[in-house]
């Protein structure tokens, strides 16, 4: 499956859909997957119909749901020429409303995920700043609460893939970034780490969630932050997953860096990509996998959404960047207190995964796992895999 594509814009998530045991979720994402298709060469209704097949022989009990799928699923692909004209003004709608504002889109997968996995978005607002996060369950006094931090230019959603894996009994929340997602994006505030672990200690606070000490999640910037957030607030973390942290000096020797330097990347003065095509070169550096296959309209999609928001990703990447060249993370990580777990994929080529060295001599009690046929972004390529990996780090003693 290394040649198909696996992004938040791929609707037919099958294997996701089937577990859930929400039919009228499989059929609206297969209808959307098949829509999808005739822009992208029938890959994302290829993809459904393979995630089913293997979603039955991973779980037998999934049988019945694939009985009426998947006929379903075939029927449109034998269909599709006369369909076509039919759903012509559909296609023509979906353009057009992508064209006038592309988020849409994305917004209205980002509703389907949440309405699927029973998660609540909800706003907090702390004077002039408000936080947006996604809640599941409630907290408990056996089980840590769980909160995600999520990396840079991305949202709360990326985390899907990842927490469909978690039980419903686990309290989740999902926190977009300041600066990102629909919490508060503001060009006059300080986004260094150190600022954003403020403030995600002021989201502790105002919710209730420091009540108990939880476990704490970051991938990439989000773990660069989580770093500085357990070293100044130990009582409130009880353990501390870091996915391929940014924020130290080797986050400088990644592939992309390395790359854009000598000018095979176009970016600017923050390192984002200039245009689409550029951000289709780009996004093989976050994701892994032999013969990777970008649609062009998801190459377009992400780069439209991106350059929305590009004021404040950039303000956001260059305090980043301070930090990194003053090496603040460097002091933060030796007053880090709680057991650490470290989750580096071995094909990173945004942040060199020689950083877990960095965090396993700075904490030598930390566990280190190094993710086979994995990129950047864990959450994408092996989701169920380090879902794994942290649930078992957070039951053990």
């Amino acid at each position: 499956m290394s040649s198909v594509v696996h992004f938040p814009f791929v609707f037919a998530k099958a294997n996701i859909l089937l577990a859930s045991g929400e039919l009228v979720t499989v059929f609206v994402e297969a209808c959307l997957a098949w829509f999808c298709s005739i822009h992208v060469k029938m890959l994302d209704y290829l993809f459904c119909c393979l995630e089913l097949l293997q979603v039955v022989f991973r779980k037998p009990a999934n049988i019945w749901r694939l009985c009426i799928a998947l006929p379903v699923l075939l029927l449109m692909g034998l269909a599709m020429p006369r369909l076509i004209y039919f759903l012509l003004f559909q296609v023509v709608f979906l353009f057009v409303m992508s064209y006038l504002k592309p988020s849409w889109i994305m917004e209205f997968m980002n509703w389907l995920n949440l309405q699927r996995n029973g998660y609540a978005v909800k706003y907090q607002t702390v004077g002039d700043f408000t936080y947006c996060y996604a809640e599941r369950g409630r907290p408990s006094q056996n089980v840590p609460s769980i909160l995600f931090l999520h990396g840079l230019s991305a949202s709360k959603e990326m985390w899907f893939p990842m927490v469909t894996a978690i039980p419903r009994d686990r309290h989740v929340i999902l926190l977009d970034m300041p600066g990102h997602g629909n919490s508060s994006r503001r060009l006059d505030y300080n986004y260094s780490f150190v600022n954003q672990a403020s403030r995600v200690a002021q989201f502790v606070i105002t919710t209730g969630l420091g009540k108990k000490p939880f476990h704490l999640v970051g991938i990439s910037m989000g773990g660069g932050v989580a770093v500085a957030f357990a070293a100044t607030h130990p009582r409130d973390v009880t353990k501390l997953s870091l996915l391929c942290p940014a924020g130290f000096a080797e986050w400088m020797k990644g592939d992309y860096m390395q790359d854009a330097k000598k000018g095979l990347l176009v970016t600017d003065s923050s390192w984002m990509p200039i245009n689409t095509d550029e951000q289709r070169k780009a996004i093989p550096y976050l994701f892994h996998g032999a013969g990777l296959k970008i649609p062009k309209l998801y190459s377009w999609l992400a780069f439209e959404i991106m350059s929305m928001k590009r004021d404040i990703h950039g303000k956001v990447s260059s305090d980043l960047e301070a930090d990194v060249n003053n090496k603040v993370l460097h002091k933060h990580i030796t007053k880090v207190e709680a057991p650490t777990q470290v989750l580096w994929g071995k094909y990173d080529r945004l942040v060199h995964p020689s950083g877990a060295e960095v965090v396993k001599a700075a904490l030598p009690a930390s566990q280190v796992h190094i993710v086979e046929n994995c990129g950047h972004t864990i959450s994408y390529d092996r989701p169920f895999r380090a879902m794994k990996l942290i649930l078992e780090f957070l039951d053990s003693l």
